[in-house]
């Protein structure tokens, strides 16, 4: 598996925790498919065949993960900790307040430049991140340990 199917195969956040869940233990699909509350099989079947090299079914007929499905959950959640996005959420906070810093001392804050198209996309932008990183990314500003 090369690097960029790796990325690919944990870009999505169901897929993360078909990994977490299969690193408690070996699971079957019908019980993989309960414990995640999935409702269509044809959607954790895509999944599953996306995760290929990460996980492999066993002699009993489960689902598990192999040495590289665990390496990348360790990589996951190693990212997690890290909390990149709670980085990258603060250095759009600091770039929104450079920018209107910047306009509001150069007396572009007077214009209808900055009315009209400055202050608007940087408003809307910073609300969309907000919204992206706590609702949908679910980022936490502090650190969960």
């Amino acid at each position: 598996m090369s690097s960029d199917d790796l990325f690919d195969a944990i870009s999505h956040p169901l897929r993360i925790e078909i990994l977490k869940e299969l690193s408690k233990r070996p699971m079957r699909f019908a019980e993989l498919k309960r414990e995640l509350k999935i409702a269509s099989s044809g959607l954790l079947d895509y999944h599953l065949r996306k995760l290929d090299d990460l996980i492999m079914i066993n002699r009993d007929g489960s689902y598990a993960l192999t040495e590289k499905g665990f390496a990348a959950l360790q990589a996951v959640e190693a990212a997690n900790r890290y909390g990149w996005q709670r980085r990258s959420f603060y250095l759009n906070i600091a770039a929104f307040i450079l920018v209107n810093a910047y306009s509001l001392l150069t007396g572009l804050s007077h214009t209808v430049y900055y009315w009209v198209i400055i202050l608007p996309v940087t408003s809307a932008w910073i609300i969309f991140y907000s919204l992206w990183t706590f609702i949908r990314r679910r980022v936490r500003l502090k650190n969960p340990e």
